[in-house]
């Protein structure tokens, strides 16, 4: 084992249900303590080289603290889109300009983040096709494959996009574990 890996292990060994603890006494849902402790160790794993850490439970505090707040804004964000879209739905008629505008721009932010946790390959798929209208001869040339990997590829996309919309409608609910 390299010296790199044989630190991460030590440090997960050491700190790995201390975090989740901790987490779980702010969060009061062990599966979302588990996932941000998991996610908190993968940003460390994922770093090109690793960290000094004089106070490993204060970086790892930290590091958590923010995934955190990214999840919570995320999940924000999401509700949000989804109580818009059921108001729309709704109200199509009686929508103006401005709230179709708005709801647009609400759809596309929201489809940009959640692109971005996508792979390359797929979300540069569903660029091309939605954002820039090319079709999928033009996207497999692009991307160096095959016009089938392309559907694939957006086959993926919109199951990923389906997938955590119907997590966020869920999400709300309160956590049983």
């Amino acid at each position: 084992m390299s010296p790199h890996h044989q630190q991460f292990h030590d440090l997960y060994v050491a700190h790995h249900g201390w975090l989740r603890g901790w987490l779980m006494g702010r969060l009061r849902c062990g599966f979302t303590a588990a996932d941000l402790t998991q996610d908190t160790f993968v940003n460390l794993m994922e770093q090109p080289a690793p960290p000094v850490l004089r106070q490993p439970r204060a970086f790892l505090q930290v590091v958590a603290s923010r995934l955190m707040i990214n999840r919570f804004r995320r999940m924000t964000i999401e509700a949000e889109v989804l109580r818009t879209i059921g108001w729309m739905a709704e109200n199509e008629q009686a929508a103006s300009a401005e709230d179709v505008a708005s709801t647009r721009q609400l759809m596309g932010q929201v489809l940009a983040m959640l692109a971005g946790e996508l792979d390359v390959k797929s979300r540069t798929a569903f660029l091309m096709a939605r954002v820039d209208g090319n079709s999928y001869r033009e996207i497999a040339a692009h991307l160096g494959v095959s016009e089938t990997r392309v559907k694939q590829y957006l086959a993926k996309v919109l199951l990923h996009f389906h997938t955590r919309m119907a997590d966020a409608a869920a999400q709300p609910a309160a956590c049983n574990d």
